[in-house]
């Protein structure tokens, strides 16, 4: 039986390269657009659908509003992203997934359960109030303890 390959779509802090390689929880810094789910239509069609919404997104302006811990234990410290902007990306990204059989791993975070967020790594962290602006979108391939970056994807008049 062959494994279902697992995406999630992530707008990167600093600029990632197809390729890239990372242990699955120690990605770069990043918001977490759409967290992992699976597609029954396969990694092009994810390729083409994301691309299809970064062309028509303008880069989001947008800021930390607090910090928080995710996961089972708790145990991920994160900071949660002012969501208004970055909430419509991701409503718009699930209707261009739902045409290709996209299935969330926890349906629970998606839709009116996604809480934007940058998950902090060893190397960094975002403070409260830092502003960014999110100009790209990445999908990752999340392949067991790996992470790979097959596509990234500039929003509309970012540089590429």
């Amino acid at each position: 039986m062959t494994d279902v390959p697992h995406y999630a779509i992530i707008a990167p802090i600093d600029a990632l390269v197809v390729g890239d390689r990372h242990t699955v929880g120690r990605l770069p810094l990043h918001a977490t657009v759409v967290p992992p789910f699976t597609a029954l239509s396969g990694r092009h069609a994810v390729e083409e659908a994301v691309a299809g919404v970064a062309a028509g997104t303008q880069p989001i302006p947008t800021a930390i509003g607090a910090t928080a811990r995710f996961g089972r234990d708790s145990d991920t410290p994160v900071a949660l992203v002012e969501p208004e902007l970055l909430t419509a990306l991701h409503t718009s990204l699930l209707a261009a997934l739902e045409s290709i059989g996209w299935a969330a791993d926890d349906p629970d975070r998606n839709g009116a359960g996604y809480r934007p967020h940058v998950t902090a790594t060893r190397q960094a962290a975002l403070s409260v109030g830092a502003v960014l602006i999110l100009d790209h979108l990445a999908v990752i391939d999340l392949d067991r303890d790996q992470a790979t970056v097959v596509s990234v994807a500039a929003l509309a008049g970012a540089p590429a």
